[in-house]
C-alpha cells in the first residue's frame, strides 16, 4: 500500500511479538483506509483504522456508551488535554506540535484521532498504544469509573 502502512504493520506486530497485545490482524478497507485490530487489556477487540492519505489514525469507540456532553465525555477530553502539558514527562506527553489529537463521540461511542505527517508514522503508532495504556490505567481507574469497567468491559468488581 504506503511506507505509512508498512511502519503501522511493522511497529504494530513489534507490540504482538512482545505480547503487549494479542489476535492482530488488519483488513484492506480500501485503497487508502486500513483497519487494524487486537486485544489487550479486556476482551473488548480494539480498533485502530489508518487512512494513508490523510495521515490519521482513528482509535475507534475507545470508550463506548459515554454520552455526548456527559461528564465522563468532559472529562476524556480534559484528561487528553493535560497529556500535552509540560507536567506530563516526555515519554508520556502528547506532543501537540507533531501529532494532532481531536476527540470524536459518536453516537455515544468515543473514539481519538490522532493526525500525523509521514516522517512521524512511528510516533503516531507509539502514542496510539501508549494513549490506550494512559486511558486504561489513568483515566478509568484513577476515575470515578469503577462501574463502568465492570459494565462495559467486562472488568472484576475488585
Amino acid at each position: 500500500m504506503t511506507k505509512v502502512f508498512d511502519v503501522f504493520r511493522s511497529e504494530l506486530q513489534t507490540y504482538a511479538d512482545r505480547g503487549i497485545f494479542q489476535n492482530l490482524s488488519f483488513n484492506n478497507l480500501g485503497d487508502k483506509v486500513s483497519e487494524f485490530k487486537f486485544h489487550w487489556m479486556t476482551d473488548k477487540q480494539f480498533s485502530l483504522r489508518l487512512n494513508v492519505t490523510r495521515h490519521e489514525l482513528e482509535l475507534r469507540n475507545i470508550l463506548p456508551s459515554v454520552p455526548y456532553r456527559s461528564d465522563m465525555d468532559s472529562a476524556f477530553r480534559g484528561f487528553l488535554l493535560s497529556r500535552c502539558t509540560e507536567n506530563i514527562p516526555v515519554h508520556r506527553r502528547l506532543d501537540g506540535k507533531r501529532l494532532s489529537i481531536k476527540v470524536k463521540n459518536k453516537n455515544g461511542d468515543v473514539s481519538v484521532l490522532i493526525g500525523f505527517s509521514e516522517v512521524d508514522s512511528r510516533l503516531a503508532v507509539k502514542t496510539s498504544i501508549n494513549l490506550l495504556h494512559e486511558v486504561f490505567n489513568n483515566f478509568l481507574v484513577e476515575g470515578p469509573y469503577q462501574n463502568y469497567m465492570v459494565e462495559v468491559f467486562n472488568l472484576p468488581e475488585e
